[in-house]
């Protein structure tokens, strides 16, 4: 036999109590309401705004283009003048090299003479130039290649240094061809040009792609 307190059913009235809702409230609801063309556009124009980028991309780099040519080629006029002005003869220089001067009894004519012009003519010693005995340079070679394997000296060998020699240039069109050489080696440093030629090895891979696909 079970014997039922007054505290058992206390709890009990209290779970059959539900807790008091709170009141909704329906003023503060925010309806969404989207413009179904607008929507439409934005979900269906993926491709489009894609092309659009990929043509504002190609007018940016075309306008690149242009400004690097542009400043190549006035680099390439400024060369021009640059060596036009320095391969060009002054007169005044030319003058008094043909220049001659009439006295009563003698004339005197302004010429050019090299130390070795005067050694010539009077027998002179000329400048120091070193000889080079063949056999003394053979027998250090033998000397050399006769040296122990592991026992050889080690020598450091200093870098040679490159003499570039001033170009003289003859005619107006040696003139041209090595601008045309300097604008060449310019193109290949520039950034844009590399762009454009990396732009047409693409292009072209997909043009013999699309070939190859055709075929097949």
């Amino acid at each position: 036999m079970l014997l039922i307190g007054p505290n058992s059913a206390g709890r009990r009235e209290r779970k059959c109590q539900k807790a008091p809702q709170k009141p909704k409230n329906r003023r503060n609801k925010v309806n969404l309401v989207f413009d179904e063309e607008k929507r439409r556009e934005f979900l269906t124009g993926f491709h489009k705004r894609k092309l659009q980028r990929k043509k504002e991309a190609k007018e940016k780099f075309e306008k690149e283009l242009k400004e690097e040519r542009k400043r190549i080629k006035a680099e390439a006029k400024e060369s021009y003048k640059k060596l036009v002005v320095s391969h060009r003869p002054i007169p005044e220089l030319e003058n008094l090299m043909n220049e001659e001067y009439q006295d009563e009894d003698v004339t005197v004519k302004v010429v050019e003479l090299s130390t070795n012009d005067i050694v010539q003519k009077n027998y002179w010693i000329g400048a120091n130039q070193p000889k080079y005995d063949p056999e003394e340079e053979s027998e250090k070679e033998q000397s050399e290649e006769e040296e122990i394997t592991g026992m050889e000296l080690k020598r450091k060998h200093k870098p040679v240094k490159e003499t570039i020699e001033k170009v003289k240039f003859q005619t107006e069109k040696d003139v041209k061809k090595a601008l045309k050489k300097q604008a060449t080696r310019t193109v290949k440093k520039s950034k844009v040009f590399q762009m454009k030629n990396k732009l047409e090895r693409q292009k072209q891979k997909k043009v013999i792609a699309d070939e190859k696909a055709e075929i097949s």
